[in-house]
Order: structure tokens, then C-alpha cells, then sequence
């Protein structure tokens, strides 16, 4: 038990370290980039050039703070519950994937309560048709996308087992009526 709980602790410890360093990694940019202001990085693919998110995820959704602010502390609160009381069923992938949507999410949770919009920075221009976003914001899209790949693979995997269980059953079946 005491072996379990020193993983459980180094692991807890790997978590809030992800988390905390992302955070501290969001804000100093956003910190930077409003102090240094427009940086044409690659014309037209990359700029870095401040933006005041006052909406909520990619520009949907009302201007109110108390709004984006209660529904971010609903999603992350569910996300972190979730990996607190489901720890020995999910992954470290999973986990980690998670944190990044946690520290995302807490990263522009700050910026919102502070100041009153979400500073967003990095412009991809003509690339993608995508809104300025932030390192937050990126983090938060690439845990999404993971997680909905880990499940999609899971899912992939389980149906396949399954349809080998059955064509095993069939070809048992098979056997007995010969």
C-alpha cells in the first residue's frame, strides 16, 4: 500500500508540475508579447501580435467574466474529479493530455479574472483559418485531440477484440456441430 501511494504522490507531484509550469510558461508570453508588441515572425504564416479575447473559446459565446469564468471552473472541476477519483483506471497519457487542458484552462481563467479578457497572441495568418490564439489555447486543442484519439483507439481496439471473440465463438460452434 505504502509502495502505491509513493506513485500516487511522485505521479501527483509530475501533474502539478506539468500544470504549473505551463502556466507560468502562458503568462510570461503573454506578458512578453504585450511589452514587445508585434512580431512578424514568417509574414503571412506566423505572427506574434497582441489580442484581447473578450468572448469566450475562439470568439463564441458572451463577453460576461462571471460566465466564462463559472463554466471553466464547472469543466475543469469535472476534469479534475475525474482524474482524482478514476487515477488507477486512466493512463499516465491520459493524465498527462488532461493536464494540459487543466493548465490551459486555468491559464485563461487568470488572464480572465485579472483583466478582463483573454490576451491571445500567436496568428498562423493565412495558414490556418484559425483565430490569434495563446499557448494556453493550443494546449488545451491538443489535449482534446489526443484524448479523442486515445478513446477513438480504445474503442477501435475493443471492437476488434470483440469481433475476434465472436468469430472464435462461431468457429467453436462450428467444432461441437461436426
Amino acid at each position: 500500500m505504502e509502495k502505491k501511494e509513493k506513485k500516487l504522490n511522485k505521479e501527483a507531484i509530475f501533474l502539478i508540475a506539468i500544470i504549473v509550469f505551463i502556466i507560468i510558461i502562458d503568462q510570461s508570453l503573454k506578458i512578453w508579447i504585450q511589452n514587445v508588441g508585434e512580431i512578424n515572425m514568417i509574414p503571412g504564416i506566423l505572427n506574434f501580435k497582441v489580442s484581447q479575447n473578450m468572448s469566450a473559446a475562439y470568439g463564441i459565446g458572451s463577453n460576461s467574466t462571471i460566465m466564462y469564468v463559472a463554466t471553466n471552473i464547472v469543466i475543469l472541476g469535472v476534469i479534475f474529479k475525474f482524474i482524482t477519483t478514476q487515477n488507477e483506471f486512466v493512463d499516465k497519457k491520459l493524465k498527462i493530455f488532461l493536464s494540459f487542458i487543466l493548465a490551459g484552462g486555468i491559464s485563461n481563467v487568470i488572464d480572465k479574472v485579472i483583466k478582463g479578457y483573454v490576451t491571445e497572441f500567436i496568428d498562423l495568418g493565412q495558414v490556418a483559418n484559425l483565430p490569434v490564439l495563446n499557448v494556453a489555447d493550443i494546449l488545451v486543442l491538443i489535449g482534446w485531440v489526443a484524448i479523442a484519439a486515445i478513446f477513438a483507439s480504445f474503442t477501435v481496439k475493443e471492437w476488434r477484440s470483440k469481433k475476434t471473440q465472436s468469430k472464435l465463438q462461431d468457429t467453436d460452434k462450428q467444432k461441437v456441430e461436426k
